[in-house]
């Protein structure tokens, strides 16, 4: 499964309750050569790990145990699972007791350290911060025949086939019965009238699709007089990244359509990052500014983060106090070599979490604050993250 496929019916799914242990594993893979012997390497030493700890943890219940080492717990299942075909930079494997494996290929630049955790739900801070990294948008195609809304995410489309989605038009035509077509034949009476009542059904679906998919930017495609009518009627005009011209976009593979989308994706996320560090600049005088890992945590416990910009290669670890509002960071632990320590390796302490900056955006996201990656050097006064507050 590829990071475009997430939706939040997805992530409510699989932070659902689940026997004792849920395992989320997590390792880095080579893009340029997807799933290499390097990268098979590294997985059966993750399994050995994960292995390891279920039959060292007594908290397991015995029918789980023997499910999951029997029939789960195997680097072929995994294996099995990978599209060598998607670019990918990270994977992130779920394995349960209850339910078939899940393996998520992660596009992603940031340096990814192999991780194997128990705990009684999947951990999906992992995907929710590669979304993000990701920068997820939404493509309308407006089209008289069809119109069609896809997810993008990093250089891919995924279609939506929900919320309405593809929705085809009723719009009756005189020349419906007439066989071939009228030479120099004009719009038949309340042909445009027709065409307004379609955007309404379409704008009224993409509306549903917004709302589950949180706001995402738009892009949307269409032909002149189309665009300008659906520009006009549309109740989410202020959501709309840019437009494109159609020509030809609605017979284009989603692979084709994200290639012709990229330069507008691309100068969008330019943007977004000026207005963004400009609003940060401003927070500033309002008293609205938190920067720092520690005071940025605090600020998203309490719920009080609008807008929270962590630099792309940042890594915090770092431990939180008992009731999670408090963080006290330490420097970054030496990642462990697989499926062999090196013999001076010297394991983090206990209690210690490496994965702060993934807590960090999926807490944000969960209290409905906005998520911006920016470049490293960005937020360099503020130790690689930021945020603008509520209040």
């Amino acid at each position: 499964m590829d990071i475009s496929e997430l939706t939040p019916e997805t992530l409510a799914t699989l932070r659902t309750r689940r026997p004792y242990p849920a395992v989320t594993m997590v390792m880095p893979v080579d893009p340029k050569a997807p799933f290499s012997e390097k990268d098979r390497i590294l997985l059966r030493g993750l399994i050995t790990e994960a292995q390891r700890q279920l039959a060292e943890d007594q908290d397991v219940e015995r029918d789980v145990r023997l499910a999951l080492r029997d029939g789960k717990l195997t680097p072929d299942t995994v294996a099995e699972l990978v599209d060598p075909g998607v670019p990918a930079g990270e994977l992130v494997v779920y394995l349960s007791a209850t339910d078939p494996a899940q393996v998520w290929q992660v596009p992603t630049d940031a340096e990814v350290l192999p991780r194997v955790e128990f705990a009684d739900r999947y951990l999906t801070r992992y995907l929710a911060a590669a979304e993000q990294r990701a920068w997820p948008y939404l493509v309308l195609v407006l089209d008289q025949e069809m119109c069609r809304l896809y997810r993008g995410s990093a250089s891919r489309l995924r279609e939506v086939q929900q919320h309405g989605f593809p929705d085809a038009p009723a719009i009756p035509s005189p020349e419906d019965a007439v066989p071939g077509p009228i030479p120099r034949a004009q719009p038949y009476e309340a042909h445009e009238e027709y065409v307004k009542q379609y955007l309404r059904t379409v704008d009224k679906n993409l509306g549903r699709a917004l709302k589950a998919h949180n706001g995402l930017p738009l892009f949307v495609i269409g032909g002149d007089k189309i665009l300008a009518a659906f520009l006009d009627l549309t109740g989410y005009r202020d959501l709309v990244a840019d437009t494109l011209p159609l020509t030809g976009m609605d017979k284009d593979t989603p692979a084709e359509l994200a290639k012709r989308v990229a330069p507008a994706v691309e100068a969008y996320r330019a943007k977004q990052v000026a207005e963004a560090v400009r609003d940060l600049e401003d927070s500033r005088s309002q008293n609205r500014y938190a920067g720092g890992p520690a005071e940025v945590w605090t600020a998203v416990a309490d719920k009080r983060v609008q807008r929270l910009l962590v630099e792309e290669g940042l890594l915090i670890a770092g431990t939180a106090d008992g009731d999670g509002r408090e963080l006290k960071t330490v420097p970054y632990p030496e990642p462990v070599t697989l499926p062999q320590p090196k013999e001076d390796f010297e394991p983090p302490e206990p209690g210690v979490d490496t994965d702060i900056v993934e807590q960090l955006v999926e807490n944000a996201v969960e209290s409905g604050a906005l998520v911006l990656f920016v470049p490293d050097g960005t937020l360099a006064d503020a130790a690689g993250v930021a945020a603008v507050l509520r209040y």
